[in-house]
């Protein structure tokens, strides 16, 4: 089904992530798209990639319980080290424990929460301040070194910002 009529995205090709979206481009494709369809919250985004792990990195099969060390990233990542400056097909490199694949690397994806500071109580399931300024991006991109993605690594920007490398994961409602 398509639900816009064009594909913003600086690198075009059929398996390849949009990207070039902004979080208000976003907002009307997930209204467009309906279904129940939304941006995850950065918590909802964090437990996706960690898949059960406490690792910067999440796991894959020559890992399973994760990884620390940077030099790894290549497996699960496309990045810096080895993207040649550009986006890749989704699904190339190793998916984590829920079979979920790019959560480090290829494009920023944008969460739904507002970027705020953490809260110190102890929460489950939290959401993100009820306003603010800047959306919340997890993941790192292509052109990102291994620091930009780990599973704790958060970035922000405001939500009419496009650049190249902003994308999206959506989530279903039950």
């Amino acid at each position: 089904m398509c639900v816009m009529d064009t594909n913003p995205s600086k690198f075009v090709g059929k398996t390849l992530p949009v990207d070039s979206v902004s979080f208000e481009d976003v907002s009307v494709f997930l209204k467009k798209a309906g279904d129940g369809l939304q941006l995850p919250t950065e918590a909802q985004w964090e437990y996706a990639y960690r898949a059960g792990t406490t690792t910067p990195f999440h796991s894959y099969p020559g890992q399973p319980t994760g990884f620390n060390d940077g030099s790894l990233l290549g497996n699960i990542a496309w990045y810096l080290a080895n993207a040649e400056s550009q986006t890749h097909a989704v699904g190339g490199k190793f998916a984590n424990a829920l079979g979920l694949h790019d959560m480090s690397g290829n494009v920023f994806e944008w969460c739904q929460d507002w970027y705020g500071a953490y809260s110190s109580a102890a929460q489950t399931d939290p959401t993100g301040p009820a306003t603010g300024t800047s959306r919340l991006l997890r993941g790192g991109y292509w052109r990102s070194d291994s620091n930009y993605c780990r599973a704790s690594r958060r970035g922000s920007y405001e939500p009419a910002y496009v650049i190249f490398n902003f994308s999206l994961r959506v989530a279903r409602t039950p």
